[in-house]
């Protein structure tokens, strides 16, 4: 048996698990119009994670793919989400519409 004095030592872990989007903003024309962004992780994690991508008005614009997996090994490769515009008889207030995509 060690007897020893041991020292039980805590260390508070300072990073924080974050998403890097490339893109803040996206232009899309209404029928049809397509913008792209990437998502990946700002380190790398201890388990796989699932990243959902939603739009607020799926009557405006759709997401694909709805899910990202990352994981130890592609954590820092920008994965590609597509947004489309769907085209809609809807008069929009001073032309435009605008569209959360949510992760």
């Amino acid at each position: 048996e060690d007897s020893r004095p041991g020292v039980s030592v805590t260390v508070n872990d300072d990073d924080e698990a974050a998403l890097v989007v490339s893109e803040s903003t996206l232009s899309l024309a209404e029928a049809g119009g397509i913008g792209t962004y990437t998502v990946q992780l700002n380190g790398v994690p201890t388990d796989e994670v699932t990243v959902t991508a939603t739009s607020s008005d799926t009557g405006a614009a759709t997401v694909n793919p709805a899910s990202l997996t990352f994981t130890r090994e592609n954590w820092n490769s920008g994965q590609e989400v597509t947004v489309t515009g769907v085209n809609d008889d809807i008069v929009n207030v001073g032309g435009q519409r605008t569209v959360t995509i949510s992760h």
